[in-house]
C-alpha cells in the first residue's frame, strides 16, 4: 500500500500543488483544510485526496490529521494571523509550527517538511 503523507493547507498555494504533486507520484494523500466543502477540497477529493477538516490552532485535528502518516507537509498562515498585531503574530506561527512539529514526534511521521515566512530583518 502507498505511503500516506498529510498535507496542511492542502486548498491553499503551496499545499494543493503539493497534493497534486504527491497524488502523481503515487501517494495517498490526506489534504487538511478548515473548508473541507470548498470547491477546492472536492477537486481535491475527486483528484484522489483524502480531504478532512482541520486546523492549526486545534491540537484535536492536527493529531486526528496526522494519525497513521508517514510524512507531513505543513505551513502555516502567517497573513491570517498577521491581523493582529506583528509580535503576536510571530509567536503564534511559532506556537502551532511547535505544535505539529510535536504531534509528527509522537506519532513517528517519518518525514516532515515545514514551510513558513522567514525573519528577513533579523
Amino acid at each position: 500500500m502507498a505511503q500516506l503523507i498529510t498535507v496542511f493547507g492542502a486548498t491553499g498555494a503551496q499545499g494543493g500543488p503539493i497534493v497534486h504533486s504527491l497524488l502523481e507520484s503515487g501517494f495517498r494523500v490526506r489534504g487538511v483544510t478548515r473548508n473541507p466543502g470548498s470547491k477546492k477540497a472536492r477537486a481535491l477529493i475527486a483528484a484522489g485526496a483524502e480531504v478532512v477538516k482541520g486546523d492549526l490552532g486545534n491540537i484535536l485535528s492536527v493529531e486526528a490529521a496526522v494519525k497513521g502518516a508517514y510524512g507531513v507537509f505543513y505551513v502555516t498562515n502567517f497573513w491570517e494571523l498577521f491581523g493582529r498585531d506583528q509580535k503576536t503574530a510571530y509567536d503564534k506561527e511559532i506556537e502551532q509550527g511547535k505544535a505539529v512539529a510535536d504531534v509528527c514526534k509522537r506519532e513517528g511521521v517519518k518525514h516532515v517538511v515545514f514551510s513558513a515566512l522567514d525573519a528577513v530583518k533579523e
